[in-house]
């Protein structure tokens, strides 16, 4: 630095009070610093400052802690075991989530939110069980947690269904799907959105309610000869009413075999068998006698069995009465309706009037190559129709009957045909 040898301008003074003026924003602007480092003895300035002190650590008001929700609430009964466990921090963030059935067992699997406040539950609980829930959650430096429990769809509650066809097994061009429920069923429309029938042709079809616990399903004419069919019953946590909720998933594929068909016609009385559509068979038969008349109609053969026990007691017939009949074994049967229609080999009684009389109690009496065929060749799902007898149709809930009903008059619980 070089100093001047001329000399310079008498320094300037300034007033006595702007020098007190700014001793005082000096001794302010010090202050502020001051309580800003956290000194908190400092006094008011000489000015007469009415600024106070910022509050200490112990004086600032305690941090918020985290808004947590809980769906099930806390004590739920009846929860639906498909419905998510949700736990959700509406400010900060939620720590460890634990849910657990109480009487021990592994933990349910869960998801966290991308921003760490949601947490769902991704298992199906189980049924009729008690969970306990268990949350932390921090918010703004401090920390909480809670609990809860709940428990689920009680035994009384349940609904389970059955289907009439096995996994993998072959059946007839005129099988009929009937669902039975163990509860009744108040929501029947939404059980018929839960069921989807894919393959066999995919031809349209209907359902039709024979009660509030059994609903059947048939295509708008029968299966394809040859095909797969697949149901499904997406039954699980499906609210069927009053409370009733489905405790599982209803799953069937089964193929559909050659087409099988027999038409017995009281005229001539002959059986006359089809097999894709190709006469396979003429057989003489006997069918009712007048006071036991066959029914008429398309029918579905529902079981079969090499020998069946045919008891006069199942007619309501006892001893001395001119239709009773000693007990015995029928050879090559086949069921028809579940009131007692079968075809079968006839008793050796009534082999002389084959193909010329009707003596039996409803039934299809063959003779033993006849009968033979029917129970080798045909099988359950099979449609066997009798005509000209002169008797009404065998009520369709008594056996498979629905083929018996257009189709445009089959969701219709009310409309009746000529049974």
């Amino acid at each position: 630095m070089f100093l001047s040898s001329r000399p310079g301008p008498a320094p300037r003074r300034l007033p006595a009070r702007r020098l007190l003026a700014l001793g005082a924003a000096t001794l302010l602007l010090a202050t502020g610093c001051a309580q800003a480092a956290g000194n908190s003895s400092a006094s008011p300035t000489a000015a007469g400052s009415s600024a106070t002190a910022a509050p200490t650590a112990t004086e600032r008001p305690a941090a918020a802690p985290a808004d947590v929700s809980v769906t099930p609430a806390d004590a739920a009964v009846e929860h639906n075991p498909v419905d998510p466990v949700v736990v959700r921090a509406e400010r900060g963030e939620l720590g460890e989530v634990v849910l657990a059935p109480t009487a021990g067992g592994e933990p349910v699997p869960g998801e966290r939110s991308a921003d760490g406040r949601t947490w769902t539950s991704t298992g199906v609980l189980a049924f009729d069980t008690a969970y306990a829930l268990q949350w932390g959650a921090t918010a703004g430096g401090g920390t909480s947690a809670g609990t809860s429990t709940f428990s689920t769809v009680s035994a009384a509650h349940e609904v389970d269904a059955r289907i009439n066809v096995a996994e993998d097994g072959v059946y007839g061009t005129g099988q009929v799907l009937q669902f039975s429920f163990s509860e009744p069923v108040l929501h029947q429309d939404e059980v018929e959105r839960a069921i989807t029938v894919q393959g066999g042709g995919d031809r349209a079809g209907a359902f039709r309610w024979y009660s509030d616990t059994m609903l059947r399903y048939r295509p708008a004419e029968t299966w394809a000869p040859h095909s797969k069919v697949r149901v499904s019953l997406d039954l699980l946590g499906l609210d069927v009413g009053n409370g009733m909720v489905g405790n599982h998933d209803l799953r069937r594929s089964f193929s559909i075999g050659a087409e099988h068909y027999a038409r017995v016609d009281n005229a001539t009385k002959t059986l006359t068998a089809y097999v894709d559509g190709e006469v396979a068979g003429r057989f003489p038969v006997t069918l009712g006698n007048p006071d036991w008349p066959s029914t008429t109609g398309r029918k579905v053969i529902m079981e079969q069995a090499p020998t069946y026990l045919f008891k006069a007691a199942s007619l309501d017939l006892q001893p001395g009465d001119p239709h009773w009949y000693e007990t015995f074994w029928a050879s090559n049967v086949s069921r028809l309706t579940a009131s007692g229609e079968f075809v079968h080999q006839a008793l050796p009684s009534a082999m002389p009037v084959l193909g010329e009389a009707n003596v039996s109690h409803g039934c299809v009496g063959m003779s033993p190559e006849g009968a033979k065929f029917i129970h080798d060749v045909f099988r359950p799902g099979d449609v066997v129709e009798v005509v000209g007898t002169g008797y009404p149709q065998a009520d369709p809930d008594d056996g498979y009957g629905d083929w018996n009903i257009p189709l445009e008059h089959y969701a219709d619980e009310s409309w009746k045909g000529n049974w």
